[in-house]
């Protein structure tokens, strides 16, 4: 029997029928940061110690009081005697009085009574005396405690995706696991009789699957675990079959291809076996024939994308992403910017259109340059 499609909703509904019917929260897991790169952290985390955690030389040299070289010149170099030295992960209990000099690596502690590091370079040594050829200002050559970051300071806030540079903040204040929320599971599959995989030799009449491949690595751009179920035939028993595996696996279910109003189109059908259809045709181009439905208990969901790849695309940006980010913990607000359509475009009536365009950067901004090609024409 052919199916007509229930009333198209705008996008809007669309995603608030899905909010409103959608009970999953996101879910948190400790993990320890030298596995928690590119995961979305779940708490702010505030630093527990001043970095550094004490004033430091940054120089190879020699820890003095600054005034005592104010008069060094480079003929006629300022003479200090020498008391010591001290290595980097070593506490000295030389103190730096006038007319004195400590010998210091990068890294190490300042000695008390020293306010600055003369660079080794502009030093001498003979007979335990050192020979200043250039003054230093007071703290010049050295990082004073808490200069990088203060204890009590937000270091990394909730939502952040953590990459080399919040790793290296975690680690420098002694984090060593962060709570970070876990990757929600998406099951995801291509149906259709039409289509083979890509290892196979291609026979005539058929293609190549493309929205499996392209789907999952958009799951995995929302921080989520795609978990691919290969290619179902357009068979009532193998599309039941299907879904109850992925749901069975994962927290979303994702197939494309079969949703519209054609014969042999049953996804629906098949969705309402788990759940509740909410939304069978959105008011947009490309997408209109896309399916959302929830489980009964309301902690799955399951989309039915339009099988034409730009089509699928298109539905899962504005439709399907903000959900998926949602669950990940990531921000749902996407970078965007304005753009000047360089040629007059037309719609339909009472449908939103989206379009694949070329950007172009001038001087009086971007221009956007549309692509002609029609919905299942992935280049």
């Amino acid at each position: 029997m052919r199916k007509v499609f229930r009333e198209l909703v705008s996008i809007e509904k669309a995603k608030q029928l899905m909010f409103e019917n959608v009970k999953i929260e996101p879910e948190v897991e400790t993990v320890s940061i030298l596995d928690s790169h590119g995961r979305v952290l779940a708490e702010d985390v505030y630093a527990s110690v001043d970095v550094p955690p004490f004033d430091r030389a940054v120089m190879d040299g020699f820890a003095v009081k600054s005034e005592d070289t104010f008069e060094a010149m480079e003929d006629s170099p300022v003479v200090l005697r020498l008391i010591g030295g001290i290595k980097a992960g070593e506490v000295s209990s030389c103190e730096v009085k006038s007319g004195t000099a400590v010998e210091i690596s990068t890294g190490a502690v300042m000695p008390k009574g020293a306010n600055a590091v003369v660079m080794v370079e502009h030093t001498s040594v003979r007979d335990d005396k050192v020979y200043v050829y250039k003054p230093v200002a007071p703290m010049e050559n050295v990082a004073s405690a808490g200069s990088d970051i203060m204890c009590g300071e937000l270091l990394v806030r909730s939502g952040t995706i953590l990459t080399t540079r919040e790793i290296a903040l975690l680690s420098a204040v002694g984090v060593s696991r962060v709570k970070v929320f876990k990757k929600p599971k998406v099951a995801v599959f291509s149906t259709d009789n039409e289509i083979q995989n890509p290892e196979e030799k291609l026979e005539m009449g058929k293609i190549y699957d493309i929205n499996l491949y392209a789907i999952c690595s958009k799951v995995l751009e929302c921080n989520c675990e795609p978990i691919p179920l290969g290619i179902a035939k357009d068979d009532y028993d193998e599309l039941k079959s299907r879904v109850e595996e992925g749901l069975s696996k994962a927290d979303v279910v994702i197939t494309s291809g079969g949703t519209s109003a054609g014969l042999g189109d049953m996804v629906y059908r098949v969705f309402e076996e788990f759940g509740d259809v909410i939304v069978h045709g959105i008011a947009v181009k490309p997408g209109k024939p896309t399916v959302i439905a929830v489980t009964k208990n309301r902690k799955k969901v399951l989309f039915g994308l339009p099988g034409y790849p730009v089509s699928a695309l298109m539905v899962f940006e504005v439709i399907v992403s903000p959900l998926l980010r949602k669950l990940s913990g990531m921000s749902e607000k996407r970078n965007m910017v304005k753009a000047v359509l360089s040629v007059k475009t037309y719609s339909d009536v009472g449908r939103r259109e989206f379009r694949p365009v070329a950007l172009i950067k001038g001087d009086q901004g971007f221009k956007a340059y549309p692509f002609t090609s029609y919905s299942g024409a992935i280049s």
